[in-house]
């Protein structure tokens, strides 16, 4: 799968993966953080997706299960958290300092230099001038919609680029998450 066959596949899905996802956790920070791991599992598997019947069922159950996983994990997390708070609070500074790491503001630079010009501009807008979807939509010309997309494209890069650098998934999709 090219490209732009990939591009039109992540148009097709990604506000319903997105929507359904945050169904399932009642959360739309999870919601966005599922959907992007979903569409970065279909982009390392793009070469074989052509050989999948029910591309729209797979594309489900991927997503279904991620967040599935993430809701456990965080379910154990709850469970545990009073023998491992002091230990969560050291966790939380070493993700803190992590994003702040010279190296991750570096690849993260390298990875907006890397962006197509509206994903950049847009990644910019939310945050680095705190600008909402609404505003920027307004400062753009560009619909909700559009800005959302762009938004959830540069986000994918960045963290895709932070993890080719050595990053672990989890790790990537939280400093992704907590970025400035």
């Amino acid at each position: 799968m090219d490209g732009q066959s990939f591009k039109a596949l992540f148009d097709t899905y990604v506000h319903r993966v997105h929507d359904y996802i945050a169904f399932l956790c009642k959360s739309d920070h999870i919601a966005e953080e599922v959907t992007q791991e979903v569409f970065i599992i279909l982009w390392r598997k793009r070469d074989d997706l052509h050989e999948i019947n029910h591309l729209d069922q797979y594309i489900f159950r991927i997503a279904r299960n991620l967040a599935m996983k993430l809701l456990k994990r965080a379910a154990s997390d709850a469970q545990l958290a009073a023998h491992i708070y002091k230990g969560s609070l050291k966790r939380s500074d070493e993700v803190v300092e992590a994003i702040n790491c010279r190296n991750v503001q570096d690849l993260v630079a390298k990875a907006l230099q890397k962006l197509p010009p509206q994903p950049r501009k847009i990644y910019l807008l939310s945050r680095h001038a705190n600008l909402n979807f609404d505003e920027i939509a307004s400062a753009t010309g560009l619909s909700r919609h559009t800005v959302k997309n762009h938004l959830q494209k540069a986000l994918i890069f960045i963290r895709e680029h932070l993890v080719k650098n050595g990053y672990q998934p989890l790790l990537a999709a939280v400093i992704t998450s907590l970025l400035p």
